[in-house]
């Protein structure tokens, strides 16, 4: 598409949150730059400085704030002439925003980046706009299959900032793989609110293995990865795609936030302890080499000492290959916000202390396991230091995860 502007305003974009922010700001910036805007500005240089903020938990939303708050302090030395907040923050606390951050020019929801050229002084043609900057790296990329969720867990604000599940149609997914791989992308990553409900939506059943084998149908992929699964839509069909498509990544990301069975009932989780380890159990045995990766929420409303304690025993019995552990975040407009028997703060990080100094253990161990095995590595980017290189196998997820340090020359 043909830029419409002969102006060229500088932007500093800072991209917060998850992968499904980090797309949305890939889009903006491909948007702005096919309008006519120069991008990637230092934000020292930048006329223009946009934050694409995350508002999902407390400790992300101050995380937002402060940074909105640098860029603020920023501009008194620097030359940028509009201070713009945009995505999750903005969607759910717009009016709060405005008086808390008075220095903030304009303020933008999700859904907003037509909004957003006009405000930078750029106009783009009507039409489909399928321009998307990598900020990944070149052999890298996130693909959106699906946005909001219908899961309703009882902790949770997605379903408040992103509204219902909605799938994306099957051929706007394809096209956008193979446009993606066109450009160089080997290994793509398949992400969503809940990716394992892919499909459930159309009126014809289309379900996300479907859709897996037809990416890995695309020329020149060489792997696939799938984030965000759901323990309560992993279904036997999924399993068996893992095991037949070589392109697949062996590995599952799929939090499971607790595990004891009276907490999962308070979470609105919709499966049992049984639930989760029989499918843990399936995964290993079906699929050969399979790592996992969960997530768990330390001090969720009603988390006695005993509960907590199957917890920590489940997670060195289970002994997962990559673990994320969280606090407990009061939502408002949350249920779980209201229930009885929140956990005192104090008692919160004790736990969360605990939980993740037992995964440490598992990890140097598991690690100290593949000392003489030779292993296929994805090599992300060099380092400062000649002939070492940071890569990733297909066990380790492009930022949530650990890296593998490689040795070598002219890789």
């Amino acid at each position: 598409m043909e830029p419409e502007s002969t102006s060229a305003p500088r932007i500093h974009l800072a991209s917060l949150g998850c992968a499904k922010n980090l797309v949305d700001s890939e889009k903006l910036l491909g948007r702005l730059a096919t309008a006519g805007a120069l991008v990637g500005a230092p934000a020292e240089e930048a006329d223009i400085i946009i934050v694409n903020t995350c508002g999902f938990i407390g400790p992300a939303r101050d995380e937002s704030i402060q940074t909105v708050l640098e860029y603020s302090d920023a501009r008194i030395t620097g030359n940028a002439k509009k201070l713009i907040v945009m995505g999750c923050l903005p969607e759910r606390y717009a009016q709060a925003l405005k008086s808390d951050l008075p220095d903030v020019d304009l303020f933008f929801g999700l859904h907003s980046h037509q909004e957003i050229l006009e405000a930078c002084g750029l106009r783009v043609s009507e039409g489909k706009d399928d321009a998307r900057l990598l900020l990944t790296p070149p052999h890298l990329a996130y693909l959106r299959i699906s946005d909001g969720c219908d899961n309703r867990c009882s902790y949770c604000t997605i379903p408040l900032i992103r509204g219902p599940f909605r799938s994306r149609a099957p051929e706007a997914i394809l096209a956008e793989a193979r446009d993606l791989v066109r450009s160089g992308v080997r290994e793509l990553v398949a992400i969503g609110q809940d990716t394992t409900s892919f499909g459930k939506d159309f009126p014809e059943p289309y379900p996300i293995h479907h859709l897996l084998r037809e990416l890995a149908a695309i020329d020149d992929v060489r792997w696939l990865r799938l984030l965000y699964t759901h323990p309560a839509h992993f279904s036997d069909q999924l399993i068996a795609e893992y095991v037949d498509n070589p392109k697949l990544c062996a590995y599952v990301d799929m939090p499971l936030q607790h595990l004891n069975d009276n907490i999962l009932r308070r979470m609105g989780r919709r499966v049992s302890q049984a639930d989760c380890l029989n499918l843990i159990t399936k995964l290993r045995k079906n699929v050969l080499g399979i790592a996992i990766r969960t997530t768990f929420i330390v001090g969720f409303p009603g988390e006695t000492d005993f509960r907590f304690n199957e917890l920590l025993g489940l997670v060195r019995e289970l002994r997962f290959d990559h673990m994320g552990a969280f606090a407990y975040s009061a939502e408002p407009d949350t249920p779980a916000a209201s229930l009885p028997n929140q956990i005192p703060t104090d008692v919160v990080e004790d736990r969360l202390e605990a939980l993740m100094l037992a995964q440490q253990e598992i990890v140097f161990e598991k690690n100290e396991a593949m000392i003489g095995k030779t292993v296929e590595v994805l090599i992300d980017e060099a380092t400062a230091e000649d002939g070492i290189w940071i890569g990733r196998t297909q066990s380790q997820a492009p930022d949530v995860d650990s890296v593998t340090y490689v040795i070598g020359e002219n890789l």
